[in-house]
């Protein structure tokens, strides 16, 4: 069986794009679960923590905010999956609306240039 890798807290900071205050803070709040400590208490997260901060900072950009994740590590694995395809959906439902706010910028752009080219010409 092969050893478990675990990450100092520099090493955390540089692989999540975190902060160490942002890490310390959502240990804090249980966003993420309490992390081992060494022997000399520096904190080494696991793979498994690395994987869950990559996943909160993902959704955090989708507008999530950080409560939903309060204790979320500790969820059953049924209810995490849950969760994301919940979220897939939204995200979904949000492109197909930024397609269409898109599509309408887009049209009155056109228009604009067309009567700027009519500006210009008289």
């Amino acid at each position: 069986m092969a050893k478990e890798q675990y990450y100092s807290m520099k090493q955390m900071v540089q692989l999540t794009g975190l902060s160490k205050d942002t890490l310390r803070y959502y240990e804090q709040i249980r966003v993420l679960q309490p992390v081992a400590r060494d022997t000399n208490n520096y904190r080494k997260y696991a793979q498994a923590d690395l994987d869950w901060l990559k996943m909160v900072k993902l959704l955090r950009a989708t507008g999530i905010g950080v409560t939903e994740f309060i204790d979320g590590q500790l969820a059953s694995t049924q209810k995490r999956r849950e969760y994301l395809e919940q979220h897939q959906l939204q995200i979904e439902q949000d492109i197909q609306k930024l397609h269409r706010i898109h599509d309408f910028l887009s049209e009155k752009v056109s228009f604009l240039k067309m009567l700027e080219d009519r500006e210009k010409k008289e």
